[in-house]
Formats: structure tokens, C-alpha cells, sequence
């Protein structure tokens, strides 16, 4: 990725530039990265958000529970979803399961986002983000299409 990036934006005369392949192009995995970023500047600086000070981040992000992270804060706990912004600006969105997550925990749910990701990393944390920030509902209708074999001895 550094490779395409220096020649897509410091190319040198007279040198060949070797196409970009379909997976860098993916624009799935550029939300990937960009989210997969935002998350490991969370997890080295949750600490500079004043009430993680000195909490215990666990990791959840493979739970599917609409939220990354969970703090613990001495008896008491937080959830973070933590979401990334290449730049200082760019818009979010929420998983259906996120919402409902900042809706059930309110206070104790976190909106952190990580914007300036190409320049110098910030976070902003929004404590009950639904009270703070006005989300407009989106309905995306897909259809899932599979390719399956019936059940047979392997």
C-alpha cells in the first residue's frame, strides 16, 4: 500500500507503475483500514479520556455486541465503539445493532471518533452520542445470494 501511495502521489519521471491490484482497490477494505486504525490509536490513548483514565480496556470486537470495547472503571463500566475519519471531517454511520447498544446503555456507551488519521490522530468520545448527535435512519435493502452442495459424506 506505502509502495502504491508514494506513486500515485510522488511519481518519478519515466517510471513504470505497477497497476494496482482489485484488493487495494476495495473500497471495503479502505473502511477496513481505515477502521482497523482508529482502533489501535483508541487502544494506545483510551487513557487520555477522563473517564477511562484508569480503567481496564477489554476487547470485544469480535463478539459482534455493537460496541469494540468495554472499560472497566473500578467497579463500573463503559462500552466504546470506536469509529475512524480520515480527515478532520467525514460522516459515521451505525450498525443497527451499535444503536441499539447506545440507546440500551445511554450514559455508559461511547462514541469515539478518531478523525485526522492521515495527519495527527485525535479522539472525540460522545457520552450517550444519541442524545448528542442527531442520526438520520437509512434502510439499505440487499439481497444475499450463496452457492451450497446438499449434505453428502466428505
Amino acid at each position: 500500500m506505502l509502495e502504491n501511495y508514494l506513486h500515485t502521489y510522488f511519481p518519478i519521471a519515466g517510471e513504470v507503475v505497477k497497476p494496482i491490484v482489485p484488493i487495494l482497490k476495495s473500497k471495503f477494505r479502505q473502511l477496513q483500514e481505515t477502521g482497523s486504525e482508529a482502533e489501535l490509536f483508541f487502544m494506545n490513548n483510551h487513557r487520555t479520556i477522563s473517564p477511562f483514565a484508569n480503567g481496564d480496556l477489554q476487547d470485544a470486537r469480535l463478539f459482534g455486541d455493537g460496541y469494540d470495547f468495554q472499560i472497566a472503571v473500578e467497579s463500573d463500566y463503559f462500552l466504546a465503539e470506536v469509529k475512524g475519519v480520515r480527515g478532520n471531517t467525514g460522516g459515521i454511520r451505525l450498525t443497527s445493532n451499535e444503536f441499539d447498544k447506545a440507546s440500551e446503555f445511554g450514559g455508559k456507551f461511547c462514541l469515539a471518533i478518531v478523525s485526522s488519521l492521515q495527519a495527527v490522530p485525535r479522539i472525540k468520545a460522545f457520552f450517550n452520542p444519541l442524545s448528542e448527535l442527531k442520526f438520520s435512519k437509512q434502510s439499505i435493502r440487499s439481497e444475499q445470494v450463496c452457492y451450497s452442495i446438499p449434505a453428502r459424506r466428505w
